[in-house]
């Protein structure tokens, strides 16, 4: 087991592209979760975190250690989409994982829009 994790990671380091992909979306996935680590605070304010136009009330809120679960999405996010981008080079090719790897990063800029957003609206930013 170990010696094929050293030949995937070899693997992958010889290619640079790919390399450098994964690298700044690793990087990102480090400061997004630095930036919740920092950002969130235990309060006593609930916030909105679903919507729905079939419910009597519209905005179901819950305690401010929800926003704790975004953590743990982009910790399993960073985890998953690495390896999911060394199968299909090995796999697809080169280049679909280099494309697979950019679309992570683009994710991760979707998903801290949507984080600052939620940050906001619960006043905690």
């Amino acid at each position: 087991m170990k010696k094929r994790v050293l030949t995937h990671i070899q693997t992958v380091a010889a290619d640079k592209h790919l390399l450098i992909a994964l690298a700044v979306f690793l990087l990102l996935c480090v400061g997004l979760v630095v930036l919740l680590a920092v950002g969130i605070h235990p309060s006593e304010r609930q916030i909105a975190v679903h919507y729905t136009s079939f419910g009597t009330t519209n905005f179901y809120r819950d305690k401010w250690y929800y926003l704790l679960s975004f953590i743990g999405f982009v910790a399993v996010a960073a985890i998953a989409h690495s390896m999911i981008a060394f199968r299909i080079m090995q796999e697809k090719g080169r280049y679909l994982a280099i494309a697979f790897a950019w679309l992570g990063v683009l994710m991760l800029f979707i998903t801290l829009a949507f984080l600052l957003q939620l940050l906001k609206i619960a006043s905690i930013i």
